[in-house]
């Protein structure tokens, strides 16, 4: 069958308007040829989270890559120093998080060989083989070298004897009785990424004596029914800092303040702040006398989105009631510092710098995303701020700077994937950062794939605000042909789309679609009334700023408008249903991930009381017009495009029986629907869920997709 007879029946089964309600094409598509494939993915590999040895003069970073045979992702460490690489680790389990000892003696990194993710130590001096420091029953999270390099500061769900004995007994294997019941008094029953209820052990800190090894035994410094966050030392080493809410109320989150405890434990945490708002992510400078931390104050009534502030104080100067004298260093800076835009081709166990002191105590650089890029700036302790590096467009995911003044960044591109980019100072203000620059590591998703760059494109919306957006246009692209236009919708909605690599979009440029992203009203990285112009109003002007986008792709001629297309994923999957309750000029819509019943979603999310006062007005109970009139579900009458429906099974953001509730509501009227229902997986399943089924879920959106507005150029 040809394109034209293809796209002839298209016609005639929607009765000559845009494909209302088109039967889906059975006959066998003339599809182009794709140079990137869906597993195409099972080609990536990632260089993370890189960190320079304190002389400079050795760099570490998390290698990974896809394990077919165990359907996983396999990282292992991997040095450089003297221009050559070598492997510093080999274990099948997962080695991540590399930290230097301040003398440069050992390289501490988080591994769960053996079972539970324990701390593990190289000695960078001697050599051998890999050291267990830790043997804490419920294993580790993050920590922290002390400065003398003598001891290890961690955060540990690990319960005492005695607060064991008050927990229900874990499931034995082969035990064939009932399991107990999940008890609980918390508000948060689950938290999206962990399989199951939300534990009901706390996380405390703990200290470890290195010289203790092997599997010492860890002293925990702080009690209580409380969540304590990851540790910093003081300059001295008689302190450890850390972020968390010491309360009983919930509902306060994510209102946070500083602590700082004695490491020896001998005294209750001290709060170092009192905002209402949170204060995280305490960084000690190198000098030991300032601490630098983000945060930023919480409005009444809450906003949706603020920015992310950066604030230091002397650590040396707390007030007669003990409490830090904040200077906030970015208060005109209108972007969030450390925010990052959106990908799918980040590395899956990423957690690398976005926020590092200067070596010399006086200044900070962060990575933060400006209008869909994400560039390098510094900001001195006068305040003084300037941005460093000096492309264009592109995104710098995670950095680390020498105390010789070499940045090592993890830096891409629309058309090039995340990469390890070493540069020297000199070269940090490349306009050209990959020509530049000293790349480290092969090219990731194989070395035939034909990436494509973005075109950027603004446009006035129907108010005339200026909307920023990207299009992808196929390898063999003809502007003399009609083309299928996909929107794609990004999630949030406080987040970004922008120019940097994203597997996803490839592949269906690659198929023959030309790809249409934007940053409607609500988006990050244009400032914070830009993001919260939609609270109370999400969804609303955003659908209209992405229709403009879609009328500005239909005045270039090279559109078919017979064969559009939208889709999305969480607060993108939203505006998708929204979107097709609104029009009908979609032949095929993707909902994933989606809110479709905002009544019902504020009770099962994982960050109930959240959604519930800061999107809305009030709870839904007490607003129900309200979340029932932003609902998609409402209007399912009015839909007549075809959807595709997927979600996760252990989805706890927005739970299964969203996607379900919206599946069920088509198909009980008899309107063209498919449901994919992905196992054991949760709402980040296309960023780092299980590689077999990220591969799975594209061909699913490919086949869909094929069905009513097959890709290539007419």
């Amino acid at each position: 069958m040809t394109r034209s007879l293809v796209l002839t029946l298209l016609c005639f089964v929607a009765g000559g308007t845009p494909a209302l309600a088109a039967e889906p094409v059975t006959a066998p598509l003339e599809r182009p040829t794709s140079s990137l494939p869906a597993a195409s993915l099972l080609a990536a590999q990632w260089n993370n989270d890189p960190q320079w040895s304190p002389d400079g003069q050795r760099l570490v970073v998390v290698h990974t890559t896809v394990d077919t045979a165990r359907d996983d992702y396999s990282t292992d460490l991997w040095v450089r120093a003297e221009g050559t690489w070598r492997a510093l680790t080999s274990d099948a389990a997962a080695d991540t998080t590399p930290r230097w000892s301040p003398d440069g003696h050992w390289l501490a990194f988080v591994s769960a060989r053996g079972g539970k993710r324990q701390v593990w130590l190289l000695d960078m001096q001697a050599g051998g083989e890999p050291l267990q420091l830790t043997d804490l029953a419920d294993g580790v999270g993050a920590y922290a070298w002390s400065p003398d390099s003598t001891h290890i500061a961690l955060v540990s769900r690990t319960p005492t004897p005695a607060e064991a004995a008050a927990l229900p007994p874990e499931p034995v294997p082969g035990d064939k009785r009932a399991p107990a019941p999940y008890v609980t008094d918390r508000l948060r029953t689950r938290n999206d990424g962990t399989p199951g209820w939300a534990t009901l052990k706390r996380a405390h800190l703990w200290v470890v004596a290195v010289t203790d090894a092997p599997k010492a035994t860890a002293r925990r410094v702080t009690e209580g029914p409380y969540e304590d966050g990851e540790p910093a030392w003081s300059g001295d080493g008689q302190w450890l800092l850390f972020s968390g809410a010491r309360k009983a109320d919930e509902r306060d989150w994510p209102d946070t303040e500083l602590y700082r405890v004695p490491v020896d434990g001998s005294a209750a945490p001290q709060a170092l702040t009192e905002r209402l708002g949170p204060d995280a992510g305490p960084l000690v400078s190198p000098d030991g006398r300032w601490v630098a931390w983000t945060g930023f104050d919480e409005t009444t009534p809450p906003a949706s989105h603020r920015v992310t502030h950066l604030y230091v104080a002397r650590l040396d100067a707390l007030t007669s009631e003990g409490k830090l004298q904040p200077v906030a260093l970015t208060p005109g800076f209108d972007r969030s510092v450390g925010e990052a835009v959106g990908t799918d081709s980040g590395a899956p166990r990423s957690g690398g710098t976005r926020l590092q002191w200067c070596a010399d105590s006086r200044c900070l650089r962060f990575a933060a995303a400006d209008e869909g890029n994400s560039p390098l700036f510094v900001v001195g302790l006068d305040g003084r701020q300037q941005r460093l590096s000096g492309f264009a467009a592109g995104d710098i995911r995670e950095f680390s700077v020498s105390v010789r003044g070499e940045l090592a960044a993890v830096y891409a591109t629309s058309a090039v994937p995340a990469e390890l980019y070493v540069a020297s100072r000199g070269q940090w203000g490349a306009a050209e950062p990959l020509r530049a620059w000293q790349a480290t590591t092969q090219e990731s998703f194989g070395a035939a794939s034909r990436f494509v760059p973005y075109e950027q494109v603004r446009y006035p919306s129907f108010d005339g605000q200026q909307i920023q957006g990207w299009v992808l246009k196929p390898p063999n692209f003809d502007a003399t042909k009609k083309w299928p236009l996909l929107l794609y919708i990004h999630g949030g909605p406080h987040s970004a789309y922008g120019a940097t690599f994203f597997h996803e979009f490839q592949v269906l440029a690659n198929a023959g679609y030309v790809v249409l992203i934007t940053n409607p009203r609500g988006s990050t990285s244009y400032g914070e009334a830009f993001a919260n112009v939609i609270q109370y109003r999400y969804p609303g002007d955003d659908y209209r700023d992405l229709m403009a986008g879609v009328d500005l792709m239909l005045a270039r001629g090279y559109i078919d408008p017979q064969r559009l297309l939208v889709g999305g994923g969480s607060g993108g999957g939203l505006l998708t249903a929204w979107t097709i309750t609104q029009t009908d000029r979609f032949a095929a819509a993707l909902v994933e991930r989606a809110v479709t019943n905002w009544h019902s979603f504020v009770g099962t999310t994982d960050m109930n009381h959240y959604f519930g006062t800061h999107w809305f007005r009030d709870l839904p109970w007490r607003e129900t017009a309200d979340y029932l009139a932003r609902s998609p579900l409402q209007q399912v009458d009015s839909i007549h495009t075809p959807a595709l429906v997927i979600h996760s099974t252990d989805d706890y953001r927005t739970a299964l029986d969203q996607g379900l509730q919206f599946y069920a509501a088509l198909k009980m009227q008899g309107k063209p629907a498919q449901l994919a229902v992905f196992p054991e997986s949760s709402h980040g399943l296309s960023r780092d869920g299980r590689p077999s089924q990220r591969v799975r879920r594209l061909e699913v959106i490919l086949d869909w997709f094929g069905r009513y507005a097959p890709g290539g150029g007419l």
